[in-house]
């Protein structure tokens, strides 16, 4: 950490609040001008190190995770599934129907995002994997975008573990893989924040910021805490605090616009029961205190921190399952959390984070530049109220919104996938933390200063205490054994690349729907009528058979159907939202016009309980199955005929 006065061996005239450059090592430049003696024009040609290593660690990151994905190739050739086949046909749809479509979306999507990913299906064709190209572009790139981001606060070791426990993470490149839009949203977290913090221009940051927010469903629980401390931090009385609010005002309408009138629209999900273990509504004070504190265990305890613990149909690293997520991981990354609130919170100046806490620019002030100081006061930008607080406010005010939000079933708290916008900030927190533990434990012990006061490095009396409770030999084992703990982390994550490797060749639930409306295109005659059954089955079957360019992923059934014919009309298909209540004999019974010769029967596999139910209410009616193909983990396609006493038992359409 601090290195005390010594380090300094010749006086800055001048420090000046600017953006960082890529040569400097913290939020401060030094001008030619202001240096001063004979080896001053020396020391602005000499190598730079520290250059090299930040360009060198983030570009070996991104062609690292490059490298997985041409390993995992076999994962980016399988076919849409589950939400993923859900999510085109909404953005798919004509600017007629588009708007009243989107309302019975099953999850939300940003307006940023959707018009990308319409964009790339356009232009490159509606294929599965021309519509996961934006999230591969950003999985690639958020490593890279993350050491930069952790970069400013720490050493290179602690940005570079934090960006590679990040990238390598399985679950995050499950995630990226998929049409999903959470490799976006951490991007965009990371670049709200960012630009949040930027000194010059705040306005135009800000708006631009906001701008960002709109490829991010959850970005309005980061703007809203970085505008509300813009506000606080202003200083005392209206003025200040007027003009921090009309500057963060741009981004906080567009991001309050979008949240209320785009995203808002798509709310049906909190019809779904999917989500309840991780609401809060519904809980009394004891559960709701357990059901916070384990969320947070659970937080602390994923490999990165943050991640995904929660949904079955992501791979998961080793440590999830056994007792050093709870008991390894957890306190390690909770200790490092606290060391790097109060790092934040503490050794901010001038707008812009420390990296080096010891570095001998912040020695030229007698008060050492920390927030808050006199000398940082005087030189601190409009609006700028220091990088690492905003990190702070970014994330535990999103965190906060986030357990509001499920009280009204709005949005699940803790570690589940919704939520990975918040990995790459949290990891950014306990990377500062575990940063700054390293440099406590490696401190000389003179660097606590004689006991006096006199020499005590910059730092306070918070540093006095930390150096005193490391000269414990217990601190020192804890501090030591945490370390240990997250330094294994990347390991940990790159862990669940395995189950992916290994599964890449699995067919996941409901991948198959392109194979069977391409099975029912071909089966299809005029005439016939096409019912679809299940509650999450119309979406993905009108995607399929209506948009799709994608063929099917399997060979066809040994009964092999005709080639597939055009596209299946909309008018000869009914759609059941209940499987097994009669809703095909009430829906044929409805229909006006000649009366089908057979109909096509498709139940999607979730709703495959009530199929018997519902043949045996059409076999009443006349109609029964004289042909069954079956698709793993998606449903079944049957055909169905006039039972024994030929069609004319099917009763007329109208009747």
């Amino acid at each position: 950490m601090d290195t005390g006065p010594a380090a300094s061996n010749e006086p800055l005239r001048a420090v000046t609040a600017v953006d960082t450059p890529d040569d400097e090592p913290s939020g401060v430049e030094v001008t030619d001008r202001d240096t001063a003696g004979p080896l001053a024009g020396q020391a602005r040609h000499r190598p730079r190190p520290r250059k090299v290593v930040d360009l060198a660690v983030p570009a070996a990151l991104a062609a690292t995770v490059v490298a997985a994905l041409v390993a995992l190739r076999a994962v980016l050739d399988r076919p849409l599934w589950y939400d993923e086949i859900w999510r085109p046909h909404f953005l798919a749809e004509p600017a007629a129907t588009f708007w009243s479509e989107l309302a019975h979306a099953n999850t939300p999507s940003a307006l940023g995002w959707a018009a990308l990913t319409r964009l790339v299906g356009e232009v490159a064709g509606w294929h599965a994997w021309a519509l996961r190209l934006p999230e591969l572009v950003a999985l690639v790139a958020l490593p890279a975008v993350a050491y930069a981001f952790v970069r400013r606060f720490t050493g290179p070791a602690a940005a570079g573990l934090a960006a590679a426990s990040l990238g390598l993470s399985g679950v995050v490149v499950d995630l990226g893989t998929q049409l999903k839009p959470y490799a976006v949203e951490a991007l965009a977290a990371l670049a709200v924040v960012w630009l949040w913090g930027a000194a010059r221009r705040p306005t135009v940051a800000r708006t631009t910021a906001g701008a960002v927010s709109l490829f991010a469903v959850p970005a309005a629980f980061l703007i809203i805490p970085l505008a509300a401390g813009d506000v606080v931090a202003a200083g005392r009385g209206w003025r200040p605090r007027a003009r921090a609010a009309l500057t963060a005002a741009p981004a906080l309408a567009i991001c309050g616009l979008h949240t209320a009138l785009f995203i808002g629209h798509q709310s049906s999900q909190r019809a779904s029961r999917f989500w309840d273990t991780q609401f809060l509504a519904g809980r009394g004070p004891l559960d709701a205190v357990g059901f916070v504190a384990g969320e947070l265990v659970r937080i602390l305890g994923g490999a990165p921190t943050g991640v995904d613990r929660y949904d079955p149909n992501l791979v998961h690293p080793a440590t999830d399952a056994t007792f050093a997520a709870a008991w390894l991981l957890a306190p390690a990354a909770a200790l490092a959390f606290a060391f790097g609130v109060v790092a934040l919170h503490r050794f901010d100046k001038i707008g812009q984070p420390m990296r080096d806490p010891g570095d001998a620019r912040r020695l030229t002030h007698p008060d050492g530049g920390r927030a808050g100081s006199p000398a940082s006061q005087a030189m601190a930008p409009a609006h700028a109220w220091g990088a690492g607080r905003q990190l702070l406010v970014a994330v535990l005010g999103a965190l906060l919104i986030a357990l509001a939000a499920s009280v009204g079933r709005y949005w699940p708290f803790g570690a589940n996938r919704t939520n990975t916008f918040l990995v790459p900030l949290l990891v950014a927190v306990v990377a500062v933390g575990a940063d700054r533990m390293a440099r406590l434990l490696g401190a000389p012990p003179a660097a606590a200063g004689d006991g006096t006061g006199a020499g005590r490095p910059p730092g306070g009396r918070w540093r006095a205490t930390a150096l005193a409770w490391r000269a414990v030999p217990a601190g020192r084992v804890v501090l030591a054994g945490a370390l240990v703990v997250l330094a294994a982390a990347p390991v940990a994550s790159a862990s669940a690349l395995w189950p992916l490797w290994r599964e890449r060749h699995e067919i996941r639930p409901v991948a198959l729907m392109v194979d069977a409306t391409t099975l029912a295109r071909g089966l299809y005659q005029p005439g016939d009528v096409v019912v679809v059954g299940g509650r999450l089955a119309r979406s993905g079957w009108l995607y399929a058979t209506g948009v799709s360019d994608d063929g099917p992923y399997l060979p066809p059934p040994a009964a092999a159907a005709p080639p597939a014919g055009p596209r299946l009309p909309e008018d000869s298909t009914l759609f059941l939202t209940a499987v097994g209540e009669g809703e095909a004999r009430a829906a044929l019974a409805a229909r006006t016009g000649p009366a089908p010769e057979r109909l096509l029967l498709f139940v999607l596999v979730y709703d495959r309980g009530g199929a018997d139910a519902e043949l045996a209410d059409l076999r009443a009616a006349g109609w029964c199955p004289t042909e069954t193909f079956e698709f793993p983990g998606t449903g079944t396609l049957r055909v169905l005929g006039g039972c024994a006493g030929g069609p004319s038992a099917a009763p007329s359409a109208g009747g």
